[in-house]
């Protein structure tokens, strides 16, 4: 059995941010060059934007599982249960329709006309970021905590691909 998480831990952080790291480079390199308007900036402003904001999504991913952590408790988040993915979805959902309407506010980027928004307090914010925010950092908890398991039927001496013990 595992050891109890202490309050205020994140365990299994550094699997958590390989797994955000993964699966938000392939969501901002999948997206980008289809829904935001980047096709202006120069290839080395580019390539620093992206790696940046894949950056910035890992430190999202380990703010959205702690806080979902904190909300539902920690040892809910090891492997999420029911209240660990409510914890984690809802957190996620509001950090992403805040921080990408902030991104928005202060102009640091712009959508092509593919990009469905929504409008919040008078600014087009775009649906794939807030999916992006609610939905990565819960599929880095559950890929980061998931365990393999073993049919206990497989450890049996008696399973049927399992030879018959030799008579003494």
């Amino acid at each position: 059995m595992a050891p109890k998480p202490r309050p205020g831990s994140l365990p299994h952080a550094r699997r958590i941010a390989l797994f955000g790291l993964i699966l938000n480079a392939l969501w901002e390199f999948g997206q980008c060059t289809v829904l935001y308007d980047m096709w202006t900036w120069g290839f080395w402003k580019a390539t620093l934007w992206m790696w940046a904001a894949i950056f910035g999504d890992v430190g999202i991913v380990l703010g959205v599982a702690f806080l979902a952590g904190r909300l539902a408790g920690p040892a809910h988040l090891d492997p999420p249960d029911g209240r660990g993915y409510t914890a984690l979805l809802g957190v996620g959902f509001v950090a992403g329709v805040f921080l990408e309407w902030l991104a928005r506010a202060l102009g640091l980027w712009g959508y092509t006309a593919l990009m469905p928004t929504i409008t919040v307090g008078g600014e087009a914010v775009g649906l794939s970021p807030i999916v992006q925010v609610t939905l990565l950092p819960a599929l880095s908890v559950f890929l980061a905590t998931r365990r393999r398991r073993v049919a206990p039927s497989l450890l049996s001496s008696e399973h049927p691909s399992s030879p018959p013990p030799e008579a003494s």
